[in-house]
């Protein structure tokens, strides 16, 4: 089997659509900058799940590492404005650090073969790395291996 790394993502928000990368770094706490803005309201996380028209909005990092939601620094009235648009009045966007950002693991790979079998675009899954070369599901069998890319070890 011929696996080769075919897309490298951060979403600097999460929930939003993110930014496709060249290369990234891997660290303990996953991609730096990814999910460390969050969409909130009343329930907790605001997720495109079902707010669908959080996923036309982007989010990105300027070249300061700041997050930015289609071109406006996430904490600025524009951002919100956008945001709120798309999740209800009540959504607000606050900063999050550490590893509870995430929901399960700092790092989601996906295969093209789960992507083409989920049968939507990639970024409803929001995977930071997607590994071409899989047919169908067959990362189902892969329980306990390990996934070397470069140095890292996953």
């Amino acid at each position: 089997m011929n696996l080769v790394v075919e897309q490298l993502w951060r979403y600097p928000v999460k929930t939003l659509a993110g930014e496709r990368l060249e290369t990234a770094e891997l660290t303990a706490s996953g991609i730096p900058g990814d999910r460390i803005v969050h969409v909130r309201g009343q329930e907790g996380v605001r997720t495109s799940r079902r707010q669908h028209h959080l996923l036309g909005l982007h989010g990105t990092l300027d070249s300061t590492g700041r997050p930015l939601v289609d071109g406006h620094a996430w904490d600025s009235p524009e951002a919100l404005a956008l945001v709120q648009a798309a999740a209800g009045d009540d959504a607000e966007l606050v900063a999050f650090d550490g590893l509870a950002r995430f929901d399960i693991l700092p790092l989601l790979v996906a295969t093209d073969g789960a992507v083409a079998e989920f049968g939507r675009d990639v970024c409803r899954l929001r995977p930071n790395i997607v590994i071409g070369g899989v047919e169908g599901l067959a990362e189902r069998q892969w329980e306990g291996a390990e996934l070397r890319i470069g140095d890292a070890v996953i």
